[in-house]
């Protein structure tokens, strides 16, 4: 015990990590020594955009949070949620809630199609980051596939039990839930967004667009954002931005989220990532000749702004 002590010591000096600053100060490498300041503006804009990727996921953890509360009754928010989740236990609850749901739509005649043969087997007391836990989030996510969520849709086991993808996480629960709701399963506020607009998309009658509290928040933030010349009102919760037509909703009265393909995004973060390419015309003089002959160039702005950008405009304008 006594060697391996100080092996593990010898290992700890090597990496600089005996230092107790070590790898605790952004401001400092690994050996102690002080960044250089290049490499420390890196540091300053990877944790700005760190607080930008989990500001926007925090709406969609909310309303996972409330749902799966709901639906299993137990107290789960977005300060545990992958704490409470990790062991895969409460996941294999509500896939064997789901497929309870299942069968009873094909009993009383709903849904006609066959069901997958799937065994969803999991322990209860599997501890967090235990192989038991690793081995249930495997058979949840093997229930997944067999009732047609895509891989793309799916995160990695580990992702979950060792907490570094919160954001596949997400998504993969929310299209589980998408899969309860189409077997009468009672939804997360945003599936029940998404499936209001679908039944909007389905009228062909246009209604004329009118001002409401939605449409001040989203010319608010627009206008924070730098935005408000690229965003138009096309009717009840439509939009036309950086010339895509978008559906934005209001999450319980508090979050605007965008529909982004199969998810959601917050307002703010679809707007910082979505800015459109600008073209400028430059003209190099050639002397001697005249000033409308010359060597043209274009230059391109490109549309997705440096990390540093994001950052940078994003400081200051933190919800």
């Amino acid at each position: 015990d006594g060697k391996k002590i100080r092996n593990t010591m010898t290992t700890m000096r090597e990496a600089g990590l005996s230092r107790p600053e070590a790898g605790l100060d952004p401001r400092l490498t690994a050996n102690g020594a002080p960044k250089a300041p290049k490499e420390e503006e890196e540091c300053h804009v990877s944790q700005k955009l760190a607080v930008l990727q989990e500001e926007s996921l925090k709406p969609i953890k909310e309303d996972l949070a409330e749902w799966i509360a709901r639906t299993l009754g137990i107290e789960i928010t977005t300060d545990n949620f992958l704490e409470i989740l990790d062991n895969g236990v409460h996941l294999c609850n509500l896939a064997k809630i789901i497929q309870g749901k299942a069968e009873e739509c094909v009993m009383d005649g709903s849904y006609t199609e066959p069901l997958p043969k799937v065994s969803l087997k999991y322990r209860n007391n599997a501890t967090s980051g235990s192989w038991f836990a690793r081995d249930n989030t495997a058979n949840f996510l093997k229930w997944c596939k067999a009732f047609g969520m895509a891989d793309d849709q799916m995160f990695e086991t580990e992702y979950l039990v060792s907490h570094t993808g919160e954001k596949s996480v997400l998504m993969t629960i929310l299209e589980l839930a998408r899969i309860g709701y189409k077997f009468g399963l009672d939804p997360p506020n945003l599936i029940r967004m998404e499936k209001e607009i679908e039944k909007e998309e389905e009228v062909v009658e246009v209604k004329p667009a009118k001002p409401s509290g939605l449409d001040a928040e989203v010319r608010r933030i627009a206008f924070l954002c730098k935005c408000h010349d690229h965003v138009k009102k096309l009717g009840d919760g439509k939009y036309l931005i950086f010339g895509k037509v978008v559906q934005i909703r209001f999450l319980k009265n508090r979050h605007l989220m965008v529909r982004v393909g199969g998810g959601w995004d917050t307002l703010e973060n679809y707007l910082i990532h979505h800015r459109p390419v600008e073209v400028f015309e430059h003209k190099r003089l050639v002397p001697g000749e005249p000033h409308d002959v010359g060597n043209k160039y274009l230059y391109f702005k490109s549309k997705y702004k440096s990390h540093a950008q994001v950052a940078s405009e994003h400081n200051g304008h933190v919800h």
